[in-house]
């Protein structure tokens, strides 16, 4: 790759890497993109995002909701990973 073809996102996600902060990163990123998709109502009724090395962890305030997203979790983590354009959330662990 040509010095000309590199863009501000690579550069930032080298100093990140750098600084061991990657994984902040993207804890960010996947929760801003986890809220993003599950719209305001269902964002107000999770209680806790946390990601880390590849796995997802959500809670959510009432059995019925958790019910559901434990139904949709497949979908929601391709969702995700298509937002995000790879392969990053590897797991959703629901409680």
């Amino acid at each position: 790759m040509n010095w000309e073809d590199r863009t501000a996102d690579y550069y930032i996600q080298r100093m990140l890497r750098q600084w061991d902060m990657a994984d902040f990163a993207s804890e960010i990123e996947v929760d801003r993109v986890y809220r993003q998709l599950a719209g305001d109502f269902i964002s107000r009724l999770t209680q806790r995002v946390s990601f880390k090395k590849g796995t997802l962890r959500l809670k959510f305030m009432t059995a019925a909701l958790r019910h559901e997203m434990t139904m949709r979790r497949e979908s929601l983590q391709d969702r995700i990973n298509g937002q995000l354009g790879g392969d990053v959330v590897k797991k959703i662990v629901i409680s």
